[in-house]
């Protein structure tokens, strides 16, 4: 994919990593990703919670990374 394109998942935020970093697993993989708070709003989500992230893909980073605009549950 390339840089900037537009991402939509659905699976598990499985490690928080401090800040807005945190790790996303889906049923081929995992990927870092750039989660703001107020994406969160006020929301908590546990790694057994399945959900659905929208964002774009930030592949000028290493690793790559999405940075997430929109979380549902």
């Amino acid at each position: 994919m390339h840089d900037g394109a537009t991402i939509s998942l659905r699976g598990n935020l499985i490690e928080d990593q401090g800040g807005d970093k945190f790790i996303f697993r889906d049923k081929t993989g995992s990927i870092h990703t750039l989660i703001p708070l107020a994406v969160f709003d006020g929301r908590t989500v546990k790694p057994d919670q399945m959900i659905s992230i929208n964002g774009s893909l930030d592949a000028k980073m290493q690793p790559p990374v999405i940075r997430v605009n929109k979380l549902q549950k």
